[in-house]
């Protein structure tokens, strides 16, 4: 069964510094406490990630992941192209300007395990997920442009 998970943030920072940080995929492995490896397999001409491999491990479960990113203009999503434990994820984050150097940052995520995991384990990891997406990537973006 699919589980789903939203948080939101706000960043005392502009949406390019955002995405900038989010462009830098090989970056995850320091603001992000689930990711172990990450190695971008295909960017486009301005070198925007597209394709990504990832190994991850939490709570017990290592995964190695392959996902597809798509970039717009204040947004970026993925989607899972193949995994050993999961059988869906689809992520997106979506910025926008507040108008006074702040960004209002909503992450989204969906996930469907091919294991099945106790209920409060699957709860646990969701919040986890959320915190690491939404605040460690803040304080990704202090640390660089704060």
């Amino acid at each position: 069964m699919a589980v789903s998970v939203q948080s939101v943030v706000t960043i005392e920072a502009g949406v390019p510094e955002i995405m900038e940080v989010l462009a830098d995929v090989d970056s995850l492995v320091d603001w992000s406490s689930a990711h172990r490896a990450v190695e971008v397999r295909e960017a486009d001409d301005e070198g925007w990630p597209i394709v990504v491999w990832e190994r991850v491990s939490q709570y017990g479960v290592t995964d190695e992941m392959v996902v597809r990113y798509e970039w717009y203009d204040g947004e970026v999503s993925w989607s899972l192209v193949e995994s050993g434990s999961q059988k869906v994820q689809n992520a997106r984050y979506e910025l926008t300007d507040n108008g006074d150097g702040t960004t209002k940052v909503v992450f989204d995520l969906e996930v469907d395990l091919k294991i099945k995991l106790p209920g409060p384990v699957v709860k646990k990891a969701q919040k986890h997920i959320a915190d690491v997406a939404t605040t460690g990537l803040r304080n990704e973006v202090l640390r660089r442009h704060g």
